[in-house]
């Protein structure tokens, strides 16, 4: 792919990210002002985030992060046709395990609510079971979806992929405009994940794919041999979350499963746009110079120099203005103004795992692209023990920041074990360090001046707006004053392009 190309693709693709991102936000606070922090609210996103959860479990990133290293090499090395053929055997052993899956969850439906939702009464027990029971399937059309994405990065298909989540949201929007059954909601969540499955159909066809029962391929071995560290690894966020539910369910008579659905997925919004970008556009080139030392190395400090300008100030940012972020996105119809205040608390406890976050998502394809899986699952085994014993402490404390609190507690750990280990294949100059230490100096004092603001101001809006305008042109001109390296590099390859292909 030509720089222009590149620049083309990651243009478009930030651009319907954020749209996708905007429309998902939209979605949450069509949900809350309907809803509110209602029994049915929490049956609902706990029912929805079960069988995602679950599908992180049993395939996760193993779907993406086996696949395309994989794919990639088969198709370098002998030929498309051959590589179609392993996707086709890949897609039957994921279409195998989530159908299994899908069939014990609906089975076992309600000795999962009550074991996830532990704290919650009866009413919200049988709701969320009847709700998993519609939505269980949709672990299938995700883990297809999720492999056909795969398929299509590697074939520089990246248009299609990216505007996949866009539709799904969508599709959700319109039917809240014109109905608030929660079972109708549950139907059309399911719906939406096998929309994004039959849209990319015509485009895996056009790359050659045929779908026939075939299992058995010389490279799945292959691809178990790696994707079984990979799993265990990606198990840190889905084990966390879990438990981060369970112990919801026991504050404000189990409100605060919503609050906190509510939390992550604003913060996600936030914070997931120039990750995402970053994360899955570096991931085919990552795999391509993975043996490359000086390409890789060089692609490595671009990816954690330019996560850690990006996500800084959002970081800061956020866990300045997190209350009056939730009260402007959320507060509306049935959302109270005391709902606002134990999200915006939860949304706080969150925003401190998102450079950690960040880091956690490149580093782990780092590792992979270099076939070194197991770094990254050791590191996610501990950082999701910290987070489980976090959630049994720091709420007494805490409260529900106390949550969150725990899933950056385990965040930060798993990153500084990633980073640690990282060693071994790039190590970060003095002068990358004395990089890193400028962005975060000037993501300080940005917070500084946006805090300051922001109590001066009356109104949501001008207590998000002002500051955030203020706060961005602050930490750009702060860039400049302290020759912020990575801005100039950036600069410089938008308006020139890379000095190597």
């Amino acid at each position: 792919m030509t720089y222009k190309k590149t620049l083309k693709v990651a243009s478009f693709m930030a651009t319907i990210t954020i749209i996708s991102k905007i429309l998902g936000l939209f979605r949450e606070i069509f949900l809350a002002s309907i809803y509110g922090a209602s029994f049915e609210l929490t049956s609902f996103l706990a029912a929805s985030k079960i069988p995602l959860t679950l599908f992180d479990l049993t395939l996760g990133s193993v779907v993406s992060s086996v696949f395309i290293p994989i794919y990639t090499k088969i198709s370098n090395e002998q030929n498309p046709k051959q590589a179609n053929l392993f996707a086709l055997s890949y897609t039957n052993l994921v279409l195998i395990i989530t159908s299994i899956t899908s069939i014990l969850g609906i089975i076992f439906a309600r000795p999962i609510i009550a074991f996830s939702l532990s704290g919650a009464d009866p009413q919200i027990i049988e709701l969320s079971t009847n709700l998993l029971k519609i939505m269980f399937p949709m672990i299938i059309f995700t883990g297809i979806t999720y492999t056909f994405v795969g398929l299509l990065n590697c074939n520089q298909e990246f248009y299609i992929t990216a505007i996949l989540s866009l539709i799904s949201n969508l599709f959700i929007i319109i039917f809240l405009c014109f109905s608030n059954n929660i079972y109708g909601l549950a139907v059309i969540m399911l719906l939406s994940w096998a929309l994004q499955l039959i849209i990319e159909l015509p485009w895996v066809y056009k790359f050659g794919f045929r779908y026939k029962f075939k299992l058995f391929d010389p490279n799945i071995k292959s691809a178990l041999n790696l994707g079984l560290p990979i799993l265990i690894s990606s198990w840190a966020y889905p084990v966390s979350s879990l438990v981060n539910m369970k112990m919801a369910s026991y504050l404000d008579n189990s409100s605060a499963v919503t609050y906190m659905e509510l939390a992550t997925r604003l913060y996600i919004v936030i914070s997931g746009i120039f990750a995402y970008v970053i994360s899955n556009l570096s991931y085919p080139y990552l795999s391509k110079f993975a043996y490359n030392n000086l390409k890789f190395g060089n692609l490595i400090k671009i990816i954690l120099k330019s996560i850690t300008f990006i996500i800084v100030p959002i970081m800061i940012g956020l866990i300045v203005l997190a209350v009056p972020i939730v009260r402007l996105a959320y507060e509306r119809g049935n959302f109270t103004n005391y709902d606002s205040i134990e999200t915006g608390h939860a949304l706080i406890g969150l925003s401190f795992a998102m450079l950690a976050f960040s880091y956690n998502e490149a580093l782990n394809k780092i590792f992979y692209a270099r076939h070194k899986a197991k770094i990254p699952m050791v590191s996610g085994i501990i950082g999701t023990c910290i987070t489980i014993l976090a959630c049994f402490v720091l709420p007494d404390y805490f409260g529900i920041m106390g949550l969150g609190l725990s899933v950056a507690i385990g965040s930060i750990i798993t990153f500084l074990i990633n980073f640690y280990q990282l060693r071994h294949i790039w190590t970060a100059s003095k002068f990358d360090y004395f990089e890193f230490s400028k962005i975060f100096l000037a993501g300080i004092l940005m917070g500084t001046t946006v805090y300051k603001i922001e109590s001066m101001l009356v109104g949501n809006f001008q207590k998000v707006f002002w500051p955030t305008i203020i706060g961005a042109a602050e930490y750009f001109i702060l860039a400049f004053i302290f020759k912020i390296n990575i801005l100039h590099e950036l600069i410089s390859v938008f308006r020139k392009g890379p000095k190597h292909d």
